[in-house]
């Protein structure tokens, strides 16, 4: 259990990662006068499912230790373990990563300077006018009854 404990830097780097993209955010936004409760509620729920996902993780790797440490007291010899999976911090990583690509977004918004650096013009700017090509379980569902593969 003393491994978990050491999680706690990594859930807190994605945290900080992910109030300083809702702070950089908010900035960008005031800044170009465009601040909209919609969008603001739209990413506080992103960040809830990201905290989500990192309780998610962090009850896998304690249900792990549980099973495992039970296994091998009540069946001595047993071959039956949980994988002991770094699984807070792959995905604290995950999330920490996603938040600089968000924040150097928004600090291109803050100054056009950031912009143009060699590391950040690549990204793509995120177009909200863009039509949505996510492709639901109902689609999938149309298409397979449909006899279309996608087109």
């Amino acid at each position: 259990m003393d491994a978990l404990l050491a999680h706690w830097q990594v859930v807190l780097v994605a945290v900080a990662m992910m109030a300083l993209d809702m702070l950089t955010g908010f900035g960008g936004a005031l800044k170009q006068g465009v601040v909209m409760s919609g969008k603001m509620r739209e990413g506080l729920w992103h960040k809830a499912g990201f905290c989500g996902l990192i309780v998610l993780t962090v009850a896998y790797e304690v249900g792990a230790k549980i099973i495992n440490a039970d296994v091998s007291q009540s069946m001595p010899g047993s071959d039956f373990t949980m994988p002991e999976l770094p699984a807070v911090a792959a995905v604290c990583a995950i999330i920490a990563l996603i938040e600089v690509v968000s924040i150097l977004e928004n600090l291109s918004a803050l100054n056009p300077v950031i912009a143009s650096l060699p590391f950040v013009d690549r990204i793509k700017a995120h177009d909200p006018s863009a039509p949505d090509v996510t492709v639901g379980i109902e689609d999938v569902d149309e298409m397979a009854f449909s006899g279309r593969s996608g087109q």
